[in-house]
């Protein structure tokens, strides 16, 4: 891994670090939530095989990233803007996972000529328009203390960072492993994989509860643009058994996107899609063909 910073226009660091091969064509990956620019590095080998640099970004508060006040979603795409500036990236791709995903739309809206490529993968839907009543019942509690008690729901993040100190196998930890479903308990029982998440989890509270909540406050927020106005080609994927976000909210946007291309696999999870079908994803946006991913995880309307 390699970190980096660079200065915005309007005096802000952004903190950003780079994945994969360094000379070859530039994809943008958006982190989950509350996560941050090290989950880029489930992106590393993959960047390695199909010659992408995948440049990983700290959201504003996260990580190396100073904190915006008042920050709305379309506040993005002029930040990557500038990142693809120094970045020298004219073209690039874009891949969002879960927390990522309304970033890749706010940057297809807006710098749709920019763009060779815009993937989401499990991701988080407009709240403030779809209600949250098909999400994690551990997401609505935070959305609730979020609303009536923001103090409290720091200490719960607090908390689940010391408790992500722990080892996946034994107590207190391996009890909260089991309110995921097989696919994802299977998948973070690898322990480089539960590292970056861990690392995420904790770059996400470097700056604070604040910061993090601050993040999270943009999913609840109004996004600023109608979904269906994304002519963007975007590539849609989700696991149906997915319990952190349902896949019926990936569905919805579909229904409202002009040219959204949908793969949902049955029997993948949250945590379970992204890294076991990382190579099917990429084809895909590459365009080489072959996305369909093995039998047994395949439900995929093409």
């Amino acid at each position: 891994m390699a970190d980096h910073t660079l200065t915005l226009s309007n005096g802000l660091t952004l903190g950003y670090a780079e994945y994969g091969d360094p000379a070859g064509a530039a994809m943008f990956y958006f982190h989950g939530w509350p996560s941050g620019r090290v989950q880029g590095e489930l992106m590393y080998e993959a960047g390695l095989k199909y010659g992408l640099r995948i440049i990983a970004p700290d959201r504003p508060g996260i990580g190396l990233s100073d904190f915006q006040p008042r920050r709305r979603l379309l506040d993005w795409p002029p930040v990557l803007e500038e990142l693809a500036a120094h970045a020298g990236a004219e073209k690039f791709h874009v891949l969002g996972w879960s927390g990522g995903g309304p970033y890749v739309l706010a940057t297809a809206l807006k710098m749709p000529a920019r763009l060779l490529s815009a993937t989401i993968v499990c991701g988080a839907p407009p709240l403030a328009f779809f209600g949250d009543a098909k999400m994690f019942w551990l997401y609505r509690l935070m959305i609730r203390l979020r609303g009536h008690f923001p103090s409290v729901l720091g200490a719960v993040l607090r908390l689940g960072a010391l408790l992500a100190r722990g080892s996946p196998d034994k107590p207190p930890l391996k009890w909260l492993m089991r309110l995921l479903l097989e696919p994802d308990r299977r998948v973070l029982a690898d322990p480089e994989v539960f590292r970056v998440v861990r690392a995420g989890m904790m770059e996400s509270l470097r700056r604070g509860p604040r910061a993090v909540i601050g993040d999270a406050d943009i999913y609840l927020s109004e996004w600023g643009f109608e979904v269906s106005s994304v002519t963007f080609p975007v590539h849609l994927w989700h696991g149906k058994m997915d319990r952190n976000i349902a896949w019926e909210y990936s569905a919805q946007l579909a229904e409202l996107m002009p040219h959204a291309d949908i793969h949902w696999l049955e029997n993948e999870g949250h945590y379970s899609l992204p890294i076991l079908h990382n190579d099917a994803i990429l084809r895909h946006a590459l365009g080489l063909g072959a996305a369909r991913p093995p039998a047994a995880a395949a439900g995929v309307p093409d």
